[in-house]
């Protein structure tokens, strides 16, 4: 345990400081081994997950012990913490542009009626990030539960399915002739069968989950959707 300011201490591990009990009252589970407990937090959990660019996370990741307004100890357990990976090279080191991310979830209703209580927490927490070079955030369901979820949501089952090699190898053939073009537009072209287009649909959502074709997930996908080859430059 470390001192960063005369309220405030420290107590850090590689796993959770803080076990989620069951509940009958909120969603508790995890996701890849990660607790949650409520529906928001769960989701912001696939949106980690998800990500490629993140290296490590960990749920209930630091104890913050702080003296309140009145001069009593309380202690505070963020929600997540999140690292990512070096993404270039500056001479010999790896860079790395997005730093550490130490979150708290809320919904907006819990921060306007916990607005006192939460103070204190916050602070404690933003002193704690800045001592770490960490970035700290409040997450409500208006940054997590997005379109991009939405997609997510729709996209997860497809990430690590089985699919059809030759519908991969014809789509790839066509979509880098074609360049950008839909998802619609891409099936009627490959194939005149009804059947066959349905099939390769499947494949399809599969390479778009894997990052091997991109499309713009900030938007609602659909049949519509334009797509293209990732470069590999």
């Amino acid at each position: 345990m470390r001192l960063v300011n005369s309220w405030l201490k420290i107590e850090k591990s590689s796993g959770a400081v803080r076990r989620i009990p069951t509940n009958v009252r909120s969603l508790t589970g995890n996701v890849n081994g990660q607790e949650f407990e409520s529906s928001l937090e769960r989701d912001l959990l696939l949106l980690v997950h998800w990500d490629y660019g993140v290296d490590w996370y960990q749920s209930q990741p630091v104890k913050i012990d702080y003296l309140d307004a009145f001069g009593e100890r309380r202690s505070y357990t963020p929600d997540l913490l999140v690292t990512y990976r070096a993404d270039g090279a500056h001479g010999n080191e790896q860079v790395n542009s997005r730093r550490p991310l130490l979150c708290e979830v809320k919904y907006r209703s819990d921060l306007r009626k916990q607005k006192d209580l939460l103070k204190p927490k916050f602070k404690a927490a933003r002193a704690y990030a800045k001592s770490q070079n960490y970035e700290f955030r409040v997450l409500t369901e208006r940054e997590i539960r997005t379109d991009y979820l939405k997609n997510v949501q729709f996209l997860w089952s497809y990430r690590h399915a089985y699919f059809h090699e030759h519908h991969y190898e014809k789509l790839m053939e066509v979509l880098e002739e074609l360049g950008e073009t839909s998802v619609s537009k891409l099936l009627e072209v490959c194939y005149s069968s009804k059947e066959l287009r349905g099939e390769a649909l499947w494949t399809l959502w599969c390479m778009i989950s894997r990052l091997w074709v991109k499309c713009d997930l900030s938007i609602p996908l659909s049949m519509q959707s334009v797509i293209w080859v990732v470069s590999d430059e």
